[in-house]
Parts: structure tokens; sequence; C-alpha cells
């Protein structure tokens, strides 16, 4: 049975609105106008990793973007989306939505003084779960390869006071929601967050700088016997700017409704002109008192004609349904240019959460390459082959190799 979808409802009407509200703030100004189109395949052996694996799938594709930019000295509106034509063949096309699928709409507010700044940012997003990758939201991560539909939509504002004094404050505050539809999954259910935080900045000498930071996170699920969860997290952070890089301490209390995590880092980076090297490294006091190590690694190389980067972290942290777990992430990138209309780059990731109070760590490698060609102005095409492969703590794995291939036109006009 082919999956329904949400149609573009307001999409339409939301960017006539939003395109038209700016256009009245500024009048004096021409706005910066961006689209693109990219069209292209996805060819998969298994694209849901499943196991076994369902079959092939072919999957023909035209993605159209936009963006409107209006700016004056003080302020900033941008206006972006995006909207994607999909057909699929194989063994996905009864499971996975077709047709125009997963639309998007972002808008950003930003204005500020000399010694104050005001962002905000409101957003509306809709996407598919069942393509099993590792969901970032805040300090959120977690790995989801159930089938469903999912429309994501909220806000974010924060104003900066003192930006040019020694003491400065920024209070933030947050609401995102999470809706998933078509799916028979008991998991995915429907939550809304709540945030809201103040910081405060000291700076003690032009060198150092402390820093406090508070904040309170309420998670609301009706799919769980509690529905409501509050988290408060206090961190603080001393840092010291060397000469060529800086030295930092941190440490963090987290009080959920089962107790209390701490952690506590030592950070320190250093700069030179071929090689970047950040990392942190540190302890991590979990709700049932045990102890990990946990840190993190940045390093970054600047090649003749390319970079070679590595990243590597291990934390404790709370995942999308606010459950505590250990996440591990290695990251290796390489790009180089080949010529002046030419460009290669490989990756390799890995990614592993696991609970601290259940055994159901999840797991997922990915290996890819890829070749971009500037074919003329504005235009450029790209081929990937990527590798994913899962594996569940039941011992259950799943692979699928997958080649891509895509044209992209992009157009920039000012009014």
């Amino acid at each position: 049975m082919r999956r329904t979808t949400y149609t573009p409802w307001a999409a339409t009407g939301l960017v006539a609105c939003a395109i038209a509200l700016p256009g009245a703030l500024f009048a004096q100004d021409a706005p910066n106008l961006r689209f693109g189109v990219t069209t292209g395949f996805v060819a998969s052996d298994n694209r849901g990793l499943d196991d076994p694996s369902l079959g092939s799938t072919f999957e023909a594709f035209s993605r159209v973007d936009f963006g409107v930019t209006f700016a004056t000295p003080s302020q900033q509106l941008e206006v972006t989306g995006d909207i994607t034509l999909r057909g699929l063949n194989g063994a996905e096309e009864g499971s996975i939505s077709d047709g125009l699928v997963d639309p998007n709409l972002r808008l950003s507010y930003g204005r500020q003084a000399r010694n104050a700044q005001l962002s905000f940012d409101v957003f509306i997003q809709q996407s598919e779960t069942n393509t099993l990758v590792a969901e970032l939201d805040g300090s959120d991560v977690s790995l989801i390869n159930d089938d469903a539909t999912r429309l994501r939509y909220g806000f974010d504002t924060e104003l900066e006071l003192g930006r040019q004094s020694p003491f400065g404050v920024t209070f933030s505050t947050g609401f995102t929601a999470l809706e998933y539809s078509d799916t028979t999954s008991t998991t995915l259910t429907d939550q809304d967050r709540y945030r809201v935080g103040a910081r405060f900045r000291f700076d003690i000498n032009p060198a150092l700088q402390a820093i406090l930071n508070a904040r309170l996170s309420t998670f609301e699920d009706e799919g769980t016997a509690e529905g409501r969860r509050d988290t408060v997290s206090l961190d603080g952070s001393l840092r010291q700017t060397l000469p060529a890089g800086s030295f930092g301490l941190n440490a963090n209390i987290t009080s959920v409704e089962e107790g209390e995590r701490y952690t506590l880092t030592v950070e320190r980076s250093i700069e030179r002109p071929l090689w970047e090297v950040g990392g942190s490294l540190g302890l991590a006091q979990s709700l049932d008192g045990d102890v990990f190590p946990i840190g993190t690694l940045d390093v970054t190389h600047t090649l003749q004609n390319g970079s070679l980067s590595l990243d590597l972290s291990r934390s404790i942290r709370s995942g999308i349904n606010d459950n505590e777990q250990e996440a591990t992430s290695v990251s290796v990138t390489y790009a180089q240019q080949l010529n002046d209309v030419s460009s290669f780059n490989m990756g390799l990731s890995y990614f592993e959460n696991d609970p601290t109070d259940t055994t159901g760590t999840s797991s997922l490698g990915t290996i890819s390459l890829g070749y971009q060609r500037t074919l003329a102005p504005g235009w450029q095409m790209n081929v990937g082959i990527n590798r994913r492969i899962n594996e569940t703590s039941a011992g259950i794995k799943a692979r699928d190799n997958n080649l891509s291939f895509s044209v992209r036109r992009d157009l920039t006009a000012r009014r």
C-alpha cells in the first residue's frame, strides 16, 4: 500500500507571506535572490537497511531550493526553502512516499546594535526516517530506522546584551515539535520540547574569560507513561587565550528525574599555518553512578590543493527521547582539488549510541567517494558512491551500497 504524504499545504502561503513581509520592513533595500535546481538519481541495493534486504530501489528526483535575503547595516532577514519531486521503482516503492515530498521552510531574522544583538529563527520541515541517519537536534543524538513521515517545526530566539562590555548576558528560548504519521512504530511518538536559558560572560582580562550557562528543558511525550520530563543543566567554563590557541576548563551538572549527571573536561587548541588541532579530555558520571572517560579530538591539515580532517567524539548525553546514552563518533574526510573545474573527496564515518539503562546499542558506518565537476558557470555535476553498514546489539547487520548522480543549476540575482 502506497503511503500518503503531507501536501505542501501551507508551503505556498507561507512562502508568499514570508517574502511579502520583509518587503515592507526593508522597502529601501534590494533583496538577494538565490534559486537552485538539482536533478538526478540514486540506485540502492538496500535503501532501508533491512535484514534481510528487500531488494534494490531506483530513485529519480528533482529538488528545487530558494533563498531570499534582505539586509541593511543593522539587520538581516533571510527566507529559505526547498521541496523535492521524487519517483521510485523497486523494493521500497510501496513504503516510501513519492510525488512532491519533503517541503522545508525557514525564516531567520537578526538585528544588531553596538552593544546588543537579537536573532530569531522559525522553521518547518518534513522528512522520512527510514533511511537510518544520525539525527541531530541540538544536543540530542539518536539512530532512527523506523518507517515514518516526520513533521518538525518550531522556533529559536536569542538576545545578547553587553556584546562590547566586560560583562555580557545572553537570554535564549525555543520550542521544537515532532509529529509522526504513516507509521506502525510504537517508539515514534509525537513530542514537544520547550527550552529556556541564560548565559553569563565575564571578561576577567583580555585573554581570560569565564562563562556560566544555565538551561531548562521540558520534554513532553504523550506516548510514554510519565508524559513529561524536566532537565536542568548548569555549565561553568574558564578559557585562556594563548599566542597560538587556547586552554579551557569546563564543568557541567545535569539534573533529570532519575538523578544527576556530572562531567569535567579540559580543553586545548593549537593553531599552526598548516595544522589546526583541538580537543578535550575528561570524565563523566552517569545517572547510575558509573564513571566514563569522555573527550573530543578535531584535527585539520591543509594540503597544497586540499585538506584532511579527523574528528573523534565520545560523550554521555540525553537522546531524542531524553534517555541517557553513550555516543561515540569517528569521522575522517579528505578533499582534493584536481584542477580548476573538478575535485574529489572521500570520507569514512562511524556512529554508535548505547543507552546506559538498556542494551539497545545501534551503530552506523559509512564509506563515501565523491567527484564534482563544474560543467559551465552555474552548472555543477556530482557523482557519489556510498556504502553503509548498520549493526544492532542483537547481532542484526544490514548493508547498503548506492550510486548517485546529479546535476545542479544555480542562479543568483539582485532586484
